[in-house]
C-alpha cells in the first residue's frame, strides 16, 4: 500500500512549500503587481499595511482599497513513453481588501484582509496521477493584517503588524483498494483530507530616507506555523478491512519568515525607480507531520514526509513614471528562486524558478484612483528525473498571466 498512498501524500509537503518563492502568491494589488521587483520603497497605496507598514506615514488621507485578481494557466505533462496530461480549470481568482487611515501627524493605522498563500491545482480525476497524486489539491488561506506606521523624524519611519491567518486545506486522490492484498477486484475509493487551523505571527518595516533622492526599506517577517484539524475521509472501504471510513486528520504548516532590502532612487520629479531583495527562510520546516487516527496504518509507518527544502531568494526592480496628474504608468521584473528539488517534485504545484513582467497604469480622478496590471510567468520547464515517486519523473511546461484590477477612494 505504501507506493500508492505516500507519494499522493506528499503533496501534503509541498504545499508547505506555498510560503516559499516556488510558489508564494505574487503581490495582490495593481500597483505592487505593475512595479514588480521595486514594490518594498516605491508601493505608497493601502497594501503597504501588509507589505512594508513603515511606508503607511507616507498616506495623509482615509483611503479604501478594493482589488480583484484573476489568473490563467496550465500545465502540461509528458513522459517519453508517451503519456500525457493537462491541468484543468485554469482559471483562479482571488482578491483583497485595504484601509489606512491617518490618526495623527505622525502616526497612521492599517488593516488588509487578503490571501498571500494559497493554490489550487486540478488535475483530471480519471488522468495519470490518480492514484499516485492528488487530482484535487486546494491551500486557502486569508491573511488579517492590523498594522500601525510611525514617523520618527523627516528621515526615519517604522512600521509593525501582525499576521493573523485562517487556512483551510483539502486534497483529495483516488485510492485503488483492488491493489490492497489480497488482491481481488474492487472499486476504487476517494481519500479525502480537509482540515483548517489558525496562526499568527509579526512583521516591522523601516524606511530610510537618505537625503531628496535616495531611499531604503527593510522589512522582516516572523514565520507562522499554522495546526491543521480536520477529518480525514476514504469511500468503498472493502468488509474486513482494518480501516475506518472516517477519521480524525491533523498536520502542521509552517511559512517560513523573510527579510526583504528595497532602494529607491528619484530620478526626477516624475520618474522613480527602486530594486528588491528578499530572502526566504524555506529550511526552517524540515517535513511534515501526518497523524489521521485510527487509520493511520494505511500510511504504511509514514508519519512525517521530508521536504529538503533550501532557502531561497527574490530580486528585480521596478519603476513608476507620473506622465501627468491623472495617469501613472509602471513597469517591472522579479526573479523568485524555486526552493524545491527533483527528489521530492509533486505534479499539484507548477514550481520552478520565476521571471516575472509586469506592466500597470494609473488613471485619477478627484478622490478616486483605478489601476491595471499585467503580468505574465515565464518559468522553463521542468525535467523530473530521479523522482521518489517515478510517476512523476517527466516534462512539465508551464503558461501563467495575471491580470489585477484595484479601485481607491480617498477621504
Amino acid at each position: 500500500m505504501n507506493r500508492f498512498f505516500i507519494p499522493a501524500l506528499l503533496f501534503l509537503g509541498s504545499l508547505s512549500a506555498y510560503g516559499a518563492e516556488g510558489v508564494r502568491a505574487l503581490p495582490d494589488t495593481a500597483e505592487a503587481m505593475g512595479l514588480a521587483g521595486g514594490r518594498f520603497i516605491l508601493l505608497d497605496d493601502a497594501s503597504v499595511a501588509r507589505t512594508n507598514p513603515a511606508s503607511l506615514t507616507r498616506i495623509h488621507d482615509t483611503m479604501y482599497q478594493v482589488t480583484y485578481q484573476a489568473w490563467h494557466g496550465k500545465t502540461d505533462y509528458s513522459r517519453p513513453n508517451g503519456v500525457t496530461d493537462s491541468m484543468v480549470v485554469p482559471w483562479k481568482h482571488t482578491g483583497s481588501l485595504y484601509i489606512a487611515h491617518p490618526l495623527n501627524d505622525t502616526m497612521t493605522a492599517g488593516l488588509g484582509v487578503s490571501a498571500p498563500f494559497g493554490v489550487s491545482i486540478n488535475w483530471p480525476r480519471l488522468g495519470a496521477f490518480r492514484y499516485t497524486g492528488a487530482y484535487d489539491a486546494t491551500l486557502q488561506t486569508a491573511a488579517i493584517n492590523p498594522s500601525l506606521g510611525l514617523k520618527i523624524n523627516d528621515e526615519i519611519s517604522i512600521g509593525f503588524g501582525l499576521d493573523i491567518y485562517r487556512s483551510k486545506l483539502r486534497l483529495e486522490q483516488r485510492f485503488p483498494w483492488a491493489a490492497v492484498p489480497p488482491a481481488a477486484a474492487r472499486p476504487d475509493g476517494d481519500a479525502i483530507f480537509d482540515g483548517s487551523g489558525w496562526g499568527l505571527g509579526g512583521y516591522v518595516g523601516v524606511n530610510f530616507d537618505l537625503g531628496d533622492r535616495h531611499h531604503i526599506a527593510i522589512v522582516g517577517r516572523l514565520p507562522v506555523s499554522v495546526d491543521y484539524k480536520g477529518r480525514f475521509s476514504v469511500t468503498n472501504v472493502p468488509a474486513g478491512f482494518p480501516f475506518a471510513p472516517f477519521s480524525h486528520f491533523r498536520s502542521e504548516i509552517e511559512h517560513p519568515g523573510s527579510i526583504g532590502v528595497g532602494y529607491g532612487y528619484d530620478v526626477s520629479e516624475k520618474l522613480s525607480i527602486a530594486f528588491d531583495f528578499e530572502w526566504i527562510q524555506n529550511s526552517l520546516h524540515d517535513d511534515v507531520p501526518l497523524n489521521i487516527g485510527v487509520n493511520q496504518a494505511m500510511l504504511a509507518g509514514t508519519n512525517a514526509l521530508p521536504l529538503n527544502w533550501d532557502d531561497s531568494v527574490s530580486m528585480g526592480f521596478g519603476f513608476e513614471y507620473q506622465a501627468s496628474d491623472q495617469w501613472t504608468i509602471r513597469g517591472g521584473y522579479l526573479y523568485s528562486d524555486n526552493p524545491g528539488n527533483q527528489t521530492t517534485y509533486n505534479p499539484s504545484l507548477p514550481t520552478d524558478d520565476r521571471h516575472i513582467l509586469s506592466a500597470g497604469v494609473s488613471y485619477t480622478w478627484g478622490l478616486n484612483t483605478i489601476d491595471f496590471a499585467y503580468t505574465r510567468l515565464l518559468m522553463d520547464a521542468s525535467n523530473i528525473q530521479g523522482n521518489v515517486q517515478p510517476a512523476f519523473n517527466g516534462s512539465y511546461a508551464y503558461d501563467w498571466n495575471i491580470l489585477t484590477v484595484s479601485y481607491q477612494r480617498r477621504f
